[in-house]
């Protein structure tokens, strides 16, 4: 859903995952530049994530502090001579969009006009439902949990002697709390902590801090697929394995592994029908583009773009009809929310002759509601010849059309479940 959106936060969080395998790969200063470009251009949240990343590294000495003002300055500046004008030129005001957007969500705490969640909403909902079952390998990153388990039943078959040591490797650390990927998880659930004192809250606003929660579920997984099939070392602990992998400590090893597994296979599962069900989600783009289709059969053309057809016969029918020009749309915050774009709004306010590359009539007047300054004009509805709307009923005005949406999915017939979302009303007696 999300990947066919180009949101900021799409193009921020391919930022934030370059900078994550800067972090890994020990280059504090790109890691830095790689944050301080995202939020300066796409996304001004990260300012958040840079806080914590930027702090996790000055307390574990990777950055000095004058290493992490310089390059904070230098690679804010260039991102200014690169985003202002830019902006500027193309809202025609001088402009920066993301301190808007920061000032916007945090001084005049507005963004709660658009809705709010509770504090938890975050690590109760957005996070599993963007992992689903991959969220249970997260755990087992830092507690060695298959490994003892694994010993567990090595002891009941064989005894404590008999179990053969785990060769050193990458999960071979004594105790059962591996703390290798803490200083990177932390400062990232540090980030998801505060973004919840936000009351406005979604998904797409923590999209930087899922490359982190995947590399945890890895991790656990390269544990579990360690102690399915693990790497011995020397004859007698070879032989030793082998005899444990014969007995009850094989199948737990392997059931542990195939649960895993299968945790993968259900998240892929589960992602395919979240796009099948996201295809019902633009109930207001499908009404934008039913509307366009009844003018272009209840409205006839006028007498100039009418080929074949006496000019008298035009001009009569022309009295009888409206006109294209006349057409007055209203779009009301649920319909604008669900997708319509001003590209849509373009295609379907104009007639077209072969294809879109001769325009023969319009466009006719759209209006949106919204928070927004220019998306808050207030006028009578009988003003408008069509409303786009999610109320049903409203004074004066018929259905012509209804577009379904809300999808869930019933799980006892398993089948996808809509209702009406968004209705085409038209004025009485327009025509």
């Amino acid at each position: 859903f999300y990947s066919s959106r180009l949101l900021p936060n799409t193009f921020a969080l391919l930022l934030v995952t370059h900078a994550y395998a800067e972090w890994f790969n020990s280059n504090p200063r790109r890691t830095a530049v790689y944050l301080v470009f995202a939020t300066a251009i796409f996304r001004c949240d990260v300012l958040l994530l840079l806080f914590t990343v930027g702090l996790t590294m000055l307390i574990r000495r990777q950055l000095s502090i004058v290493q992490a003002v310089s390059t904070g300055v230098l690679t804010g500046v260039f991102s200014l001579l690169l985003t202002v004008p830019l902006d500027s030129l193309l809202w025609r005001r001088p402009s920066w969009p993301e301190f808007e957007v920061l000032w916007f969500n945090t001084v005049d705490n507005r963004s709660s006009e658009w809705g709010t969640q509770k504090w938890h909403w975050y690590f109760s909902k957005a996070l599993p439902k963007g992992m689903l079952l991959t969220a249970i390998l997260v755990p087992l990153a830092f507690v060695k949990l298959p490994e003892y388990i694994n010993r567990w039943a090595g002891r009941m078959q064989f005894g404590k002697d008999q179990i053969p040591k785990q060769s050193k490797g990458q999960h071979s650390s004594n105790g059962i709390i591996d703390l290798c990927l803490l200083y990177f998880f932390a400062p990232v659930c540090g980030f998801v902590m505060m973004y919840s004192f936000l009351p406005h809250k979604e998904i797409r606003f923590i999209f930087p801090a899922l490359p982190m929660f995947n590399v945890c579920a890895a991790y656990g997984m390269s544990r579990l697929h360690l102690v399915a099939y693990p790497k011995s070392q020397g004859p007698e602990i070879k032989s030793k394995t082998n005899s444990l992998r014969n007995g009850k400590t094989h199948w737990v090893a392997t059931g542990m592994y195939l649960c895993g597994i299968g945790a993968i296979a259900c998240t892929m599962m589960g992602n395919l029908l979240f796009i099948r069900l996201s295809k019902e989600n633009y109930p207001g783009g499908v009404a934008l583009e039913r509307l366009r289709l009844h003018l272009d059969t209840s409205i006839p053309l006028q007498p100039s773009s009418s080929l074949g057809i006496s000019r008298n016969v035009q001009e009569n029918k022309q009295r009888q009809s409206p006109k294209w020009e006349n057409v007055h749309v209203h779009i009301d915050v649920a319909t604008a929310m669900t997708g319509v774009s001003l590209f849509g709004q373009r295609y379907a306010s104009r007639r077209y002759l072969n294809g879109e590359r001769e325009v023969l009539e319009g466009p006719f007047s759209i209006e949106k509601s919204g928070y927004e300054e220019e998306n808050s004009r207030k006028g009578t509805s009988t003003i408008y010849t069509h409303l786009l709307t999610e109320q049903q009923l409203v004074d004066g005005y018929h259905v012509i059309d209804a577009i379904p949406g809300y999808p869930r999915l019933d799980m006892r017939n398993f089948r996808i479940v809509t209702q009406d979302a968004i209705f085409i009303l038209e004025r009485d007696g327009w025509q």
